[in-house]
């Protein structure tokens, strides 16, 4: 009886663990995508895209030791690099790479989300 007060502890534990690594990976990948669509207007606009870029980069750095812990590093080093490679081309007048990479950065972080939520297609 010891044995399943024990498991079902630990089932409980792990549980309150995975949901709460999803909740903050949601929102801090929903922060991202806001800054990443300022980062996009202001460059459509003409006006200092440079500056919403670094403080993605710099949010992103923030994040992104909590996020190793619930995520590959893998995927937050590829995210890490497309949003640098943004900062770099956010200066630029070559429109094209700009939203290659903002399309990048975008689809990575959908991709971050869909492999830590809970659904049929995370668990197959």
């Amino acid at each position: 009886m010891k044995r399943l007060i024990a498991a079902g502890v630990l089932t409980v534990i792990i549980a309150i663990i995975h949901f709460s690594g999803t909740i903050y990976i949601k929102n801090v990948i929903d922060e991202a995508n806001t800054l990443l669509a300022e980062c996009v207007t202001e460059y459509s606009e003409n006006s200092s895209p440079k500056e919403k870029a670094v403080e993605l980069e710099e949010y992103w750095s923030e994040r992104e030791s909590y996020l190793s812990i619930f995520a590959h590093h893998d995927n937050i080093d590829e995210i890490e690099s497309a949003i640098n490679s943004l900062v770099v081309y956010s200066s630029t007048e070559n429109s094209e790479i700009f939203y290659e990479y903002s399309g990048t950065v975008k689809t990575l972080l959908h991709q971050l989300l869909e492999d830590n939520s809970f659904s049929m297609h995370s668990i197959l």
